[in-house]
């Protein structure tokens, strides 16, 4: 009976939050319709209305909880309401046409849409004495995990529908299934969360009468209610754990201060990982009254602060290193909030942490909008440092790169990353000295005069070899006399020693098997017929060596490889197989291949 009425009350939530969001509810509507084209057209590029859709969704969001909490005039809810409209149009011509491959795009979105949630969060509380930062904060978790719940337990009951359906009564189409699950995510979860957003007392509440809205406080008290085991898990387990995590890291840091230390890879993200910890822990924690939830609040507020200067002084030096990439603004970034979140909980009493809130909001806005936003900074930035690269190796006379191979192995490892990240961002055309067809991966070694290097190991490139074939130039392969092609991935980080995987396959009625086993770290392709008998075996490893020694003594463009570079030919009186490199990559851990087997019976 109490699971029944459980589920009476969440659909009933579910009806007022469609009512009290109407206008999130149509972008929802939009976004699953949307969701459905991508299902059936995959290939199509709707990534600009989706993006779109969700903006104008989280944005009457924000408007609902501005109109609750400030405003009582049924006008200036429908202001709010065409306020997140016109800005959601406004955002679909400001992103331009192509937006699913433009990381700019993807990551202004992105966080655009974070600090809109925290701004959900924040509202409530902004200068209310009855819903403090971190209870709004406990508020929304709750019903995240809620939400997550409901949707993991309706997702698994559909798809087991869907699949007993499917194999004990009739053939679906598994799209349906996607569908279901686009509906899911779509319209059920996020509506479901709304609709477990309590009504946060606003200007409405001072015409309510006392004893109204005693019973209206109730409800709130009981939202902000933290269930046993969620203060068992945060005080007696995660703060517990968050202190060990301090202490190696704290260790760690004393043991090995040095120079090579500020530009460890492995630092900075441990230590953006802790800060990220901490400050969600102390938020949880504010909302808790025992001994361990107290020791947190005090100490490590102020813990955080020095490692979070830490990792600043360690993202500035690798800026010295690498230049600013839109990644390391937003480690930057990070840090600095960080800090005033550090100064914040250190030294004002909790009722005051919706200050952090603004702090993220007005950063957010910083990374985002022109002329300082991360994108901007960062290819201006990138620009300037390959550029002074090049002119301090003398590779720059004139406004054109001079191909020189007797660089230091530090500055060819620069002036790949740097010449990779401006060609991944689409920044090329934008580099006045770059040809207007420029390709990092075909085009490096001619332009600068040695290959792409990454960093020192064993093979000559840095991170590895490899090479693949150029299909921008049609190449015809000539299939006379062949009897059948085989497409072959080769794979062996992801592979078992030993493990066999095998491909059946007929020539003129007669049924063969193509086998390939790993053996002393490479495949091992054998060919057998329908009696078990070999007919040919071909060791891999000799693919890979003669490939690399011809791309490294006969001096062909490893990057862009013609058909007769990239074949390799083995045979014996019952069979010939021409070995087609689609492409091949080999370093210290991985080794990968993309192979076509084109194989004669003779």
């Amino acid at each position: 009976m109490k699971l029944k009425d459980s589920f009476r009350k969440a659909y009933k939530g579910m009806g007022r939050s469609i009512s009290r969001y109407p206008l999130t509810v149509l972008f929802l509507i939009a976004v699953a319709v949307l969701n459905s084209f991508m299902i059936e057209n995959p290939r199509e590029d709707y990534a600009r209305y989706l993006f779109t859709f969700l903006v104008g969704a989280m944005l009457s969001i924000v408007g609902q909880m501005v109109y609750e909490r400030f405003f009582t005039q049924r006008n200036a809810r429908y202001l709010l309401m065409g306020g997140a409209a016109v800005l959601a149009v406004g955002y679909y011509f400001a992103v331009g046409p192509q937006t699913l491959y433009n990381i700019a795009i993807n990551v202004k979105t992105g966080v655009a849409l974070f600090a809109l949630m925290i701004a959900f969060i924040w509202i409530p509380s902004i200068k209310s004495v009855k819903v403090l930062f971190h209870r709004s904060f406990l508020s929304a978790l709750k019903a995240f995990f809620t939400t997550v719940l409901f949707s993991a337990v309706l997702t698994a009951g559909i798809s087991a529908i869907f699949y007993a359906t499917d194999y004990l009564l009739f053939n679906l189409d598994f799209k349906i299934l996607t569908h279901l699950m686009n509906i899911v995510g779509s319209l059920f979860a996020p509506i479901y969360f709304l609709s477990m957003t309590p009504l946060y007392p606003g200007k409405r509440e001072e015409l309510i009468p006392d004893e109204a809205w005693a019973k209206r406080g109730e409800t709130l008290d009981r939202q902000f209610m933290v269930p046993r085991f969620l203060e068992i898990l945060i005080s007696y387990i995660i703060i517990p754990l968050t202190a060990i995590y301090t202490l190696i890291l704290v260790i760690y840091v004393v043991l090995n201060i040095r120079g090579e230390f500020w530009t460890d890879n492995l630092l900075e993200p441990l230590l953006v990982s802790y800060a990220i910890i901490v400050i969600v822990v102390y938020i949880l924690a504010c909302n808790l009254d025992n001994k361990f939830a107290d020791l947190f609040r005090k100490i490590f507020p102020k813990i955080l602060i020095p490692i979070v200067v830490f990792q600043t002084i360690a993202s500035f030096l690798k800026i010295r290193e690498m230049g600013i990439t839109h990644g390391r603004y937003y480690v930057i970034l990070f840090g600095i909030f960080a800090t005033i979140a550090g100064v914040i909980f250190s030294f004002m009493k909790p009722k005051h942490n919706g200050l952090i809130a603004i702090a993220l909001l007005v950063l957010s806005a910083i990374s985002i909008i022109p002329p300082i936003d991360a994108f901007t900074v960062s290819k201006n930035n990138q620009i300037s440092f390959l550029e002074r690269k090049l002119r301090e190796n003398d590779m720059l006379v004139d406004n054109a790169i001079v191909p020189k191979s007797d660089v230091s192995l530090s500055d060819k490892i620069v002036i790949t990353k740097v010449a990779s990240y401006i060609d991944s961002m689409g920044y090329n055309k934008e580099v006045a000295y770059l040809p207007s067809d420029f390709n990092v991966y075909s085009d490096f070694s001619d332009t600068y005069g040695f290959d792409m290097t990454y960093s020192e190991t064993e093979y000559p490139q840095g991170e590895g070899e490899f090479v693949y074939l150029n299909w921008d130039a049609d190449p015809v392969v000539g299939i006379a006399g062949f009897d059948i092609m085989i497409h072959q991935y080769l794979y062996y980080s992801v592979a078992e020693p030993g493990s066999l995987e095998s491909t059946d396959f007929e020539v003129d009625g007669q049924t063969y098997l193509l086998e390939k086993k790993i053996v002393d770290d490479y495949y091992v392709l054998t060919l057998k017929d329908a009696a078990g008998d070999e007919l040919l075996a071909y060791d891999t490893k000799e693919l890979y060596d003669v490939i690399f020694e011809e791309a490294a003594t006969s001096g062909f463009d490893k990057g862009n490889l013609k058909v007769d570079d990239a074949t390799v030919t083995t045979e014996n009186d019952r069979v010939r197989m021409n070995i087609l490199v689609n492409s091949l990559e080999r370093t210290a851990d991985f080794t990968g291949g993309d192979l076509y087997l084109f194989i004669e019976f003779k």
